[in-house]
């Protein structure tokens, strides 16, 4: 997969201008009456809440619970690709009815690198389409990164084929190099069919539609339902120390 950069994005556009756009929805989440709903502080049985799915596979990395945490780990020495990790929540989210996941994330200032100013790492959300076999081509996915020595930023990429791995859109925002931990949301508009990235409840953008309306059409229907998950990432890097780490992992049903 790509990720886009702070110095000279890869494949992505960007809405970055580092305003606060208004919430294009439709839907207002601070009314809407929670119908279901489940949070996860990453203790005991995390494989029992989130695992390895065929549909979305890992390459070279690993989300395992440490101290309380969902760790980023590596066993790979390849800084040529980006060591992947991702992890399918056991509870799918609906498509007829408006959602949110949200994670808390924490990203280390500094740590052991040997890829130098094109090193990066992040960790984040997801919401992807399931496909029978094989990973899901379609997926919303939302990280907080941060880039060796350079800064950390926030992005929601909106990929139409994640096997052919160029987003077909990056919605972007810089962050203070000194914000170690922010708070992840993703939201999904039923009337609309919006996916939107907020980080400490800011949107960033103006959300995504998948349904014809958008750039992606996902073609689902009211009785079908989206993959959801958490997932990391290292690029040009293998991390020894200070491993990005997930925690309070959180969805409501409306």
């Amino acid at each position: 997969m790509v990720f886009s950069t702070l110095f000279g994005c890869i494949s992505c556009s960007k809405d970055d201008d580092n305003s606060t756009p208004p919430q294009a929805q439709s839907c207002d989440f601070n009314v809407l009456n929670i119908s279901s709903t489940e949070s996860y502080v990453f203790e005991d049985n995390f494989s029992q809440h989130f695992i390895q799915s065929p549909r979305w596979e890992s390459e070279n990395a690993d989300i395992t619970l440490v101290n309380d945490e969902g760790q980023l780990t590596a066993n790979s020495n390849d800084t040529s690709n980006a060591l992947e990790a991702w992890k399918l929540y056991n509870t799918h989210m609906p498509y007829h009815k408006s959602w949110e996941i949200s994670v808390d994330v924490k990203l280390p200032l500094y740590w052991n690198s040997n890829g130098g100013n094109e090193a990066q790492v992040g960790a984040g959300i997801f919401v992807g389409k399931p496909v029978v076999s094989g990973q899901s081509s379609k997926v919303y996915e939302c990280n907080m990164a941060v880039v060796n020595g350079q800064g950390r930023f926030v992005q929601a990429q909106l990929i139409a084929n994640r096997l052919g791995e160029d987003p077909i859109d990056v919605q972007f925002r810089e962050l203070e190099q000194s914000k170690e931990t922010a708070n992840l949301k993703i939201q999904f508009c039923a009337s609309n069919k919006m996916l939107s990235l907020l980080i400490d409840d800011t949107i960033v953008g103006v959300g995504r539609t998948i349904d014809a309306s958008g750039m992606d059409n996902w073609n689902l229907s009211d009785s079908d339902v989206m993959d959801v998950g958490i997932m990391g990432f290292a690029e040009n890097t293998v991390i020894t120390s200070n491993q990005p780490a997930l925690d309070n992992f959180k969805y409501n049903i409306y």
